[in-house]
């Protein structure tokens, strides 16, 4: 008798011991949702904050110096902790300097990027000219395994009308009779990032008004065009030596609890779509 009580209470005890592990195991996976949950919401929250932020710059005329809001829900949970705003980039080169690189995020697969190189802002039907050195310099791609080719567009002004030539450049044999580049990693004056390849572009004495890239083989690969030449050291105008100002960068941080997001919008002036390097071709007349 006293043997069964025995075993009972072990039976008991062991029983007990799971159920405990059980319980704890269950309360654990609780606190472990909820912690999760909650980082969630204040991910999303501090997002949303981060996103109204650059609303706000972007509605505003002020485009170096914005304000800071708070508050964007009711509970007053989320706030933008700082706004930050390039203005115009890249600004025009100063006298006795060379001008800042202008730095594009990644073009993407079948997107085409483009940069300024005549007065952009003006609505004059060619617009008046602004950089006018004989050369530029173009560099591609961050990853040195994936190494894309390129197709550059460079529209100008004839004297009469408008017209375009076209380079290929391409740093791996592929037997698809682009003209063949080596790559040497460089960064340019004041860049950010380090590119593998680094393409002199000779404009002559053409009237340039815009220059697009398009990669090839691969994408998602950023891009960079520097203007050459030093600004003449006592000029009053710098002009002739650097591209148009024509893209800004926005970086706005949210903040909700512990958490912190920022978003980063890249914003150019005047971008001109992608099928406008392409033409239509018809017999007839085109009615739309």
């Amino acid at each position: 008798m006293d043997k069964q009580k025995g075993q009972i209470i072990l039976i008991l005890i062991l029983v007990m011991t799971v159920a405990l592990a059980i319980g704890l195991s269950i309360v654990q996976k609780s606190l472990v949702d909820v912690s999760t949950s909650s980082k969630v919401e204040q991910s999303s929250r501090a997002f949303s904050a981060a996103e109204a932020g650059i609303e706000k710059a972007l509605l505003e005329t002020t485009i170096t110096s914005h304000s800071i809001p708070s508050g964007f829900l009711a509970d007053n949970s989320s706030n933008v902790t700082s706004i930050l705003d390039t203005g115009l980039i890249p600004p025009n080169a100063v006298a006795g300097a060379r001008q800042d690189a202008l730095e594009l995020p990644n073009v993407g697969k079948e997107e085409i990027a483009q940069v300024w190189l005549a007065r952009f802002d003006s609505t004059a039907n060619r617009p008046p000219a602004y950089y006018k050195q004989p050369t530029l310099e173009f560099y591609w791609g961050n990853n040195s395994e994936d190494l894309p080719a390129v197709e550059l567009t460079l529209v100008f002004w004839d004297g009469g009308k408008y017209d375009s030539t076209k380079w290929y450049f391409d740093p791996v044999p592929r037997n698809n009779g682009f003209t063949s580049v080596t790559c040497t990693p460089s960064t340019p004056f004041r860049g950010l990032l380090t590119y593998q390849c680094m393409q002199p572009l000779t404009l002559g004495t053409t009237y340039p008004i815009l220059l697009r890239a398009r990669m090839l083989y691969k994408a998602s690969q950023p891009i960079a065009v520097w203007a050459v030449g030093n600004c003449p050291t006592g000029a009053t105008s710098c002009e002739d030596y650097s591209i148009p100002p024509q893209a800004r960068v926005i970086v706005s941080t949210g903040v909700a609890g512990e958490t912190q997001r920022r978003v980063k919008v890249f914003q150019q002036s005047k971008v001109i779509p992608p099928f406008f390097d392409y033409a239509i071709f018809s017999a007839g007349t085109i009615s739309k």
